[in-house]
């Protein structure tokens, strides 16, 4: 990764390099072209910072087509020039038969380069976000951690037949509360409702933030009848008046759906992502 990154700062200065040595050659022919020949000099110059600027803005395919059609333009104006009224090509006129492409050719470079580097950002970041196990908004353990623990405890539950419910949060009116609250506020009320769920299941449960929206879960060390102590539990002090307060000026009121389901081996063995589907299944009925 590290040989990948000096290749790509190599090929991204080297472009720099050159993209400046191309606009220094089309400024310094301008500064040397007579005066007769000065408008389409300029003209020139101009339609190569255009072919530039696409390339800058990654469409390439279009700047190699304008920067094309700009040399094959004015090669014909010239040897029409020449042929039909015998006029002298003059020095310069080589120069903008070959800047043009060259500029966009280094361009790409220059570009390409910078484009090398911002993947292997975004594939290091992609490999940093997969070995987080904390989401960072509420400070509770994440989804990935989630099913690394439920693998834990459903075989620590069958080792000591113990009963092991696996139960969900959602809010209620997710985005109608994203467009009301404005983003710091919306970002308050999810960690507010994480803390109120923390603070009110037991010790031994585990409670998880799933996303961004929300979304919580909560490994519980209990059955059925005991996850509905613990939803009425929940919703109570949830719909508390002053649960939310301090969120937004004025007072706001939150609803979840809950639903928990106990874990059962033979309907769902190993596949803890098919028993935690199985309990945002249960949601739709809690209305």
């Amino acid at each position: 990764m590290t040989n990948h990154k000096s290749y790509g700062y190599l090929f991204q200065d080297i472009g720099l390099v050159l993209l400046l040595a191309s606009l220094f050659t089309g400024a310094m022919t301008v500064s040397y072209t007579p005066k007769a020949l000065l408008f389409e000099a300029v003209i020139m110059l101009l339609a190569t910072f255009v072919a530039l600027l696409f390339a800058g803005f990654k469409l390439f395919y279009l700047s190699i087509i304008l920067a094309g059609l700009e040399v094959t333009i004015y090669t014909a104006y010239r040897l029409y020039l020449f042929l039909s009224y015998d006029t002298e090509i003059p020095a310069q006129s080589f120069v903008w038969i070959f800047l043009p492409i060259v500029s966009v050719a280094v361009m790409y470079l220059f570009v390409s380069g910078n484009r090398r580097l911002e993947l292997e950002n975004d594939i290091l970041r992609e490999q940093v976000e997969e070995l987080v196990m904390v989401n960072p908004l509420t400070k509770l353990y994440n989804l990935r951690s989630l099913y690394y623990d439920l693998y834990i405890q459903v075989s620590y539950a069958e080792r000591n037949k113990l009963p092991l419910s696996l139960m969900v949060i959602v809010l209620k009116y997710e985005a109608e509360l994203a467009s009301i609250l404005s983003r710091q506020n919306y970002e308050k009320m999810i960690q507010r409702l994480a803390q109120i769920v923390s603070d009110t299941v037991r010790v031994e449960d585990k409670t998880y933030s799933t996303d961004n929206k929300g979304s919580l879960a909560i490994i519980m060390t209990c059955d059925k009848e005991g996850s509905n102590i613990a939803i009425n539990r929940l919703r109570s002090r949830i719909s508390e008046p002053d649960a939310f307060l301090g969120i937004a000026e004025n007072a706001i009121k939150i609803e979840v759906k809950i639903a928990s389901m106990e874990y059962n081996k033979e309907e769902f063995g190993d596949n803890m992502m098919s028993f935690k589907q199985r309990v945002e299944n249960e949601l739709q009925y809690d209305v």
